[in-house]
């Protein structure tokens, strides 16, 4: 996942959580806050949980923008503020993933999951950064509670990045029928285009996997991964002028990544 687009989802949960959260409080609201013959200024009404919504938004609008490190700041003084925060507890998930610190960014990750334990956006997220450690099973585990939310929103990533996963263990099966239903979801699936394409070029179904990857080019076009896996399967069908054609397009777009290497003569 990249960083702008792991931002999307943190705001995106932030947005449902806090709202959430506003709408519980409507009902237990402080006295301290209300009545301004027991409130001081501005700035000391604003209650903990309040600061904490605040700064998680502005870390959430840092992180959007790339500044990893006002973003972090904000999002700890949040945490510090309301230690129950789900959405501060995601986002620094997020950030702390962005610079490899993954120990920090899981145990952020299944704060949020322990918080809310319902919520299908927090399992996807911790998901996602197990499978990346490697730990296969327990990413699984994630997965299936994200999808068992009846009013998670997005359905389509979890089981597209659930199928990711179980490809990287050597589920395959498992891997395709998470992949296609993810595509059920959403046609435009990226992540379940290419890992199909993957899978299928694995299988010796060129044609197939060529299916898929013009299905992603249509949809974005290919990133250097794609491109390097298009090389491949047009090789493995004979059609070497194609395989030449996207092996150029990968060095002029992507010159320094480590698939360029693989093709350059």
């Amino acid at each position: 996942m990249n960083l702008r687009g792991a931002a999307t989802i943190v705001s995106t949960l932030v947005s449902t959580l806090v709202l959430a959260a506003a709408l519980a409080g409507c009902a237990t609201t402080n006295s301290s806050e209300t009545d301004p013959r027991r409130s001081g200024s501005a700035v000391d009404r604003v209650s903990p949980v309040r600061a904490a919504e605040i700064n998680t938004r502005l870390g959430v609008g840092y992180l959007e923008r790339g500044d990893l490190q006002v973003a972090m700041e904000k999002l700890e003084l949040a945490v510090h503020q309301d230690p129950k925060h789900v959405p501060a507890h995601l986002a620094l998930g997020i950030v702390y993933q962005s610079i490899n610190r993954n120990e920090q960014a899981l145990g952020h990750l299944k704060t949020a999951v322990e918080l809310a334990p319902e919520d299908g956006g927090a399992h996807n997220s911790y998901a996602a950064l197990l499978c990346e450690v490697g730990r296969y099973a327990e990413a699984d585990k994630h997965f299936r509670a994200a999808l068992n939310d009846p009013f998670y929103s997005t359905p389509g990533v979890a089981l597209a990045n659930a199928g990711s996963c179980a490809r990287r263990d050597g589920r395959d099966e498992e891997a395709e029928r998470y992949l296609r239903e993810a595509l059920e979801y959403d046609p435009q699936s990226r992540t379940a285009l290419f890992n199909l394409a993957g899978l299928s070029f694995e299988r010796g179904e060129g044609l197939r996997a060529r299916a898929f990857l013009q299905r992603l080019e249509a949809v974005g076009g290919l990133g250097a991964r794609a491109l390097l896996l298009a090389v491949q399967v047009e090789r493995s069908l004979g059609s070497e002028a194609i395989a030449q054609e996207y092996a150029r397009t990968l060095i002029e777009r992507y010159p320094d990544s480590p698939q360029a290497s693989q093709v350059r003569p």
